[in-house]
């Protein structure tokens, strides 16, 4: 088939002007010719992980996942944040967390910036063995607020948190009920948590966490004296 003159002479003006104007445009805007330049697509910038410390870190990897194990104790919960005469209760408690770091440009985090640097929003599933009682699963939806910026980061990744949020449990344990009767199983949920990561590795942390279940003060209209585990985990970061 052949193409009248006039459509062959426009087809190689496009032709001449599309290689050209690649060359013209990037060599003005940029030190690279190359095309392909305007088509990659913006990475995140490569940071040395030692240089990731405090809030730049969650902000970073702004999800987490966290394994904990605790040990039921007996002792109201200023016995255990003072780590007096504690008493063991046959219990134990295993939790599988979930976290995302909101941005700074969110109204919530913005709003409590800069009494608190880090706002997260948080969940766990925890499932509760006891002596003489059935296994009983746990909800807990928290919002939890972190401080992340220590002066000793570039040695040890410190970072201290306190979260807040309600709780629901399949079963009212044994330890919430030993001296009440008039016990709910959707209560108030508290955490204290204290993390620790090595400077170069500082996206796998050591948590030492205290989970604590109770009526707050009768607001939610409970007679559970509340429960109070202490215990270990790991959280991982990322993004």
């Amino acid at each position: 088939m052949t193409f009248p003159k006039s459509v062959r002479i426009i087809a190689q003006f496009f032709i001449i002007m599309g290689n050209l104007l690649p060359g013209i445009i990037w060599g003005a805007t940029s030190p690279s010719s190359h095309p392909v330049a305007a088509t990659k697509t913006p990475t995140k910038p490569s940071i040395p992980l030692t240089s990731l410390t405090g809030q730049n870190l969650y902000d970073h990897y702004p999800w987490s996942v966290l394994y904990y194990y605790g040990w039921t104790v007996s002792n109201p919960l200023i016995d255990v944040l003072t780590l007096h005469d504690l008493q063991r209760w046959p219990e134990t408690i295993q939790s599988f967390e979930l976290a995302y770091t909101l941005s700074e440009q969110n109204p919530v985090r913005r709003f409590f910036n800069p009494i608190v640097g880090v706002i997260q929003l948080a969940g766990n599933f925890t499932v509760r063995d006891g002596k003489n009682e059935p296994t009983i699963y746990e909800f807990d939806p928290y919002m939890i607020f972190r401080w992340a910026n220590f002066p000793w980061n570039k040695y040890l990744n410190t970072s201290f948190a306190l979260a807040e949020g309600v709780s629901y449990v399949t079963s009212v344990p044994a330890v919430e009920k030993k001296d009440n009767d008039n016990t709910k199983r959707f209560l108030n949920y508290l955490i204290v948590e204290l993390t620790f990561a090595a400077a170069e590795f500082p996206r796998l942390q050591l948590v030492a966490r205290i989970h604590h279940r109770s009526g707050a003060f009768g607001l939610y209209h409970a007679g559970n004296t509340g429960s109070n585990d202490l215990g270990l985990g790991l959280r991982y970061l990322f993004d």
